[in-house]
Parts: structure tokens; C-alpha cells; sequence
């Protein structure tokens, strides 16, 4: 509690002055030319102060057991560049996998081993304003370090990411849970001179400590930024944040809108029940998957969702242009994060490497539980003509489910119930969710969720069309389908999808309790 307290006193000094020195565009160009003209100077610094001499970091033990000196690693950076290097080490055994960053697993390098522990892999060079703990998406939460020096390095990113789609003029409002973190997002917007104009709480919760953390963090933040009071809505009744976007739209005032893609989704197609338009409306996704159903839903209706790229570990990574060659393609922000690719999954690794001193977590070759598809390519728009030829795509989280030796990769199942199960028993992205639980014996079992509110469903008919849609995606699936079939492993159950504390809706979640238990 004491340490909660000195963090907040120190967030609420220092706020004030971040919001006050507000990042300009000119400003922001010279920053982003110079760093990249300095990549391997600045990965040679941010090695020698966070990793190197350091017997707690996991990277100075991993380039110790690969028998790597600092000398050694700086020679190869300036002799191969960044990636080069990188892809070096990798070979070599400097990595760290999803599992390993979690402290889920040990690291076996030959016939050594090693354990860490997630905060093992915290920046040691942060001031520390406020330690909180993530939400905890892909496995057991993290602590997250916020640091002002930190959000204040991604300010250039922002005003570039507003300047490059010309929403500078525009208004902006959040359709957010109420949690510590989403404080970051709103006071970078307000760093731009963009502070948000309305904020829409979906929802909040978590225990007295926390919320009394986030109440506090929020009332300083809001100070600081000059943002109004949030309203309270609820995410199944959003008519009212509907409303308020189209009238905008029709006014000639389209805001760009912060939010998770399934909010945004749904908007986008309650929209279209209601008979309005959202022409114009720019909605700003990040922290979760934007896949082709979420885009169609809102495109729908006149609005675009255009992503960024990050985690609460390393954020932003990357950001949409305005001609992007995917759905969720994003230009790599590779003045201060680089990625290179990890063929040890079963789909495409992404490891990711942080060239700044002030980040969350120190990342050198590490997966942080995504995958995507990694390619350099130019592009004609303010981010490409900068530089950032390195592009994200396809990006998913890396998470499995598995029984009876049956395994499927969770995001081969997000079209399946995203688009597949809507289209034919009505509803929209989010209305359909698989968890993944433990009976009292240790055996899995699976639970499609079906929300309540999209009326009657045929449920056996429903796990059939379940079932069939898993055999094609995949001819190997079809084994894996009987399986599930003939163990009797899935059961349809109508109840709301579980939602996360930061408003995002995952089509696909293991749960940690036994017997189908909520967490």
C-alpha cells in the first residue's frame, strides 16, 4: 500500500507538466528522422544501462550461457545492423519465449536451464511512477510499470499517426472500461493537444484497492489533461454513444473514437439496426485482434477502424497508415521497437526487441504471446516516406486448445465465430465466445457461449454448425472434431461472452477454474 502511494504522488506531480509540454508535429518529425538515424547507438545504450552487468536481467543470462560479451554483441549491432544482430542472437539462444517471459516455463539452452519470473524482465531505468497489474489476456497478469518518461517517448508517434490520417481537427471521445491503464492512452492523445471530449465507461470494476487506485489515477489524469467526467453506459445498451457518434458524423464533426474493436463493432452494427450512419467516424483500435468481421461490421455503417499495435509490456509497436495492405496491417515503429521473425511456433513468431531506454518491460528477442506476418515493403503515406518500411499483419494472440491430443489454434477459430456462427444464427462480433475449463478430474471441457440477447438458437443444431466449421478449417481438424464429438467435450450455453476489465470480448479464453467456473 505504501508503495501504491508514493506511486500516485508521484504520478500526480508529474502529469501536470507532461500534459503542459505538448508534442507539435515539426517537433515530432525531428525526433522520429533523428532516431532512426541512431537505431544501433540507441540498442548498443539501452543493452549497456538495462541488460548487461545486470545478473537479475534474463538477457545477460542468456547471452552469458551463449557466450556473448558486451563487446561482442556491439561489434556484431554496428557490423550487421539492428535486425542483423538480432537474428544472430536469436540463433545463438538469446530469446525468450511467451512462456518463459511469464514465468511459466524454464529456459533450456542446451543443457542449460533457467527460470525467470515475469518481473525479471522489468525496465530497471524507469522512474516508476505506478506499478499496476494487466488484465492478464493470454495468462497469468503482469505487472506494468507506468512511467511519464516513457509515454512521453511515444508522444511523436502519436501526432504523426493524427497527421497522417488528418485527424487533427478532429474531436475525440473514449468508449473504455474504467481501469488504471487506459489513463496512458487518453494522456497521450492530451500530450498532442488532443485531450478526450467525452468518455463513455462501459464498465469497472475489480477489488476496493483497485478501484479506489483507478478512481485516483483517473481524477489526476483528467486534471491534468483538462478531459471532462466519464458517463456510465452499459456495453449491451449503447444506443446512447450511437447516437451521439452519428449525430456528430451527420453535423460534419466525425471524432475519432477510442475503444476495443468489439465495442467498435458492435456499434458499427447497431448503427445499421437503427437506420443511422457513422460516415467518417475514425475508430481507434487497439488491444485486441481487428479481424475482417469486426472491419465489415463497422465499415457497415460509414465508419473505418484503423488499429495500433501494442500490449501493456510494449506499446505502441505500430500504427495504421491510411492505405494499409491488410485489415490490421500496422507500419513498425522501428525507431523504438523492431520485430523479427520466430520460427519455433506453429504459426509466425514474432519476437520483439525495445531500442529505447524508457519501456515497461525490457524486450530483447522476446515473444510477448502474438503472432503475424513480418515483411518490408515501402509505402507512400507520412509514416513510409519517414522510414517505417517494416510492417505487422495478420496479428493474432498464439493461444492453443487442447484435449484428448486434440489442439487447435485459437485464432483459426475467430472467423468461425465471428462471421460463420452470426451470419447464421443471428447476432454480431462478440455474441459468441468459446472458453476453455478443467472438470473436477483434470479433463477438458469446452463451453460455446451464446449471448441471450440474440433471441432463440437450436443449440444442438448450433454445435453442429460449430463442429462443422472447425472441419473446414483444417483437414487435420477433422480427427480432432471427432474427438471432441465423441467425448462429449463442448456444451452450448446461453450467457453473456465474458468481457475482460478493459472492454475487450476474446472469441477464445481458458478459464483458470475448474468445472466451467467464471473468473
Amino acid at each position: 500500500m505504501i508503495s501504491i502511494a508514493l506511486g500516485l504522488l508521484r504520478f500526480a506531480l508529474g502529469a501536470g507538466r507532461f500534459c503542459r509540454d505538448v508534442e507539435t508535429v515539426p517537433r515530432a518529425l525531428e525526433t522520429v528522422r533523428a532516431r532512426l538515424r541512431d537505431r544501433e547507438r540507441l540498442l548498443i545504450e539501452v543493452l549497456r544501462r538495462a541488460v548487461f552487468g545486470r545478473t537479475r536481467s534474463p538477457y545477460s543470462v542468456l547471452l552469458s550461457a551463449a557466450g556473448c560479451e558486451p563487446g561482442d554483441v556491439e561489434r556484431l549491432v554496428r557490423a550487421d545492423g539492428v535486425e542483423g544482430a538480432l537474428e544472430t542472437l536469436r540463433r545463438a539462444g538469446v530469446y525468450v519465449s511467451f512462456k518463459e517471459f511469464k514465468g511459466l516455463a524454464p529456459a533450456v539452452r542446451g543443457s542449460q536451464r533457467f527460470t525467470f519470473r515475469p518481473r525479471d524482465f522489468d525496465n530497471p531505468l524507469l522512474t516508476r511512477h505506478l506499478t499496476v497489474t494487466s488484465g492478464g489476456t493470454h495468462a497469468r497478469p503482469t505487472r506494468i510499470i507506468i512511467d511519464l518518461a516513457y509515454l512521453a517517448e511515444s508522444g511523436p508517434h502519436w501526432a504523426l499517426w493524427f497527421e497522417a490520417h488528418g485527424w487533427m481537427p478532429r474531436p475525440v471521445i473514449v468508449v473504455a472500461p474504467h481501469y488504471p491503464g487506459l489513463a496512458n492512452r487518453y494522456l497521450r492523445f492530451a500530450r498532442i493537444g488532443k485531450p478526450y471530449e467525452r468518455w463513455f465507461v462501459t464498465a469497472q470494476g475489480g477489488s476496493a484497492v483497485y478501484g479506489l487506485v483507478s478512481r485516483w489515477v483517473h481524477a489526476v489524469a483528467r486534471r491534468a489533461s483538462g478531459s471532462p467526467p466519464p458517463s456510465v453506459v452499459a456495453l449491451e445498451r449503447l444506443d446512447p454513444v450511437m447516437e451521439v457518434l452519428a449525430d456528430q458524423a451527420e453535423h460534419g464533426a466525425p471524432p475519432c473514437v477510442v475503444g476495443p474493436a468489439t465495442t467498435a463493432a458492435r456499434l458499427g452494427a447497431l448503427a445499421v439496426q437503427r437506420g443511422r450512419s457513422l460516415d467518417g467516424v475514425a475508430f481507434l483500435l487497439g488491444g485486441e485482434p481487428y479481424t475482417d468481421a469486426r472491419r465489415r461490421s463497422i465499415e457497415a455503417a460509414g465508419a473505418r477502424g484503423v488499429p495500433h499495435y501494442g500490449s501493456s509490456e510494449a506499446a505502441p509497436v505500430g500504427v495504421q497508415c491510411p492505405r494499409p495492405a491488410a485489415t490490421d496491417a500496422v507500419h513498425v515503429l522501428t525507431d523504438v521497437y523492431t520485430a523479427i521473425p520466430d520460427p519455433r511456433p506453429q504459426a509466425d513468431g514474432i519476437l520483439l526487441t525495445g531500442l529505447l531506454r524508457a519501456g515497461p518491460k525490457v524486450l530483447l528477442n522476446t515473444d510477448i504471446g502474438d503472432v503475424g506476418r513480418i515483411e518490408r515493403r515501402p509505402c507512400d503515406c507520412l509514416l513510409g516516406r519517414l522510414g517505417y518500411d517494416l510492417h505487422l499483419s495478420e496479428i493474432r494472440s498464439l493461444q492453443k486448445l487442447t484435449g484428448d491430443g486434440a489442439t487447435f489454434l485459437g485464432p483459426d477459430l475467430y472467423p468461425l465465430l465471428e462471421d460463420v456462427l452470426p451470419r447464421r444464427f443471428g447476432g454480431v462480433t462478440g455474441d459468441y465466445q468459446l472458453l476453455e475449463s478443467q472438470d473436477s478430474q483434470g479433463v477438458v471441457r469446452y463451453l460455446l457461449l451464446v449471448n441471450p440477447g440474440i433471441g432463440p438458437v437450436a443449440e444442438r443444431e448450433l454445435a453442429e454448425a460449430f463442429f462443422d466449421g472447425l472441419k473446414a478449417l483444417r483437414p487435420v481438424y477433422g480427427f480432432m472434431v471427432d474427438q471432441w464429438r465423441r467425448g462429449g467435450y463442448l456444451e452450448v450455453r446461453r450467457e453473456r461472452p465474458w468481457v475482460s476489465e478493459r472492454g475487450k470480448i476474446p472469441p477464445v479464453r481458458t478459464l483458470a477454474g475448474a468445472d466451467g467456473s467464471r473468473p
